[in-house]
């Protein structure tokens, strides 16, 4: 009776220390497949912006109304699709002091950021509308 305990006590070892190994073997090769990809950096990014100049070649824009407020340049090409909403729109749809949004793609050098994609139909930002950041809460007395 005692050769048979023993037996299945070194077979229970046996088993338990080949399903820890086989365990410790996977999470090993799941650790390697996430870190041997390292994620891809994104090229585009999205725009919401006050327009402050517009040409057929560029798009000068603010990311808030204060006045110290920095200016970005875009570029505009013949790739730059401009819509208002889901219909399509021109350059001349395109207003100084209105909000847009859209996408950009980081310019490939030193040159500057792409259009890809503007819509000038997008949600005007409220002028004097209370930030929802705390402290910044202006009172109304």
């Amino acid at each position: 009776m005692k050769s048979k305990l023993i037996t299945y006590a070194v077979a229970l070892i046996t088993a338990f220390s080949a399903s820890t190994g086989l365990s410790a073997e996977k999470g090993k090769a799941k650790a390697s497949e996430t870190t041997a990809a390292p994620k891809a950096k994104r090229d585009t990014y999205p725009l919401y912006a006050k327009v402050t100049a517009i040409t057929s070649r560029t798009l000068t824009v603010v990311r808030s109304d204060k006045e110290d407020a920095k200016e970005s340049k875009y570029t505009i090409n013949s790739a730059t699709q401009i819509v208002n909403g889901e219909k399509p729109a021109t350059v001349e749809d395109v207003k100084v002091g209105r909000w847009v949004s859209g996408s950009l793609k980081k310019a490939e050098g030193d040159g500057n950021d792409v259009v890809i994609k503007l819509n000038v139909g997008a949600k005007q930002k409220e002028a004097g509308a209370k930030s929802t950041k705390k402290g910044d809460e202006k009172s109304s007395k």
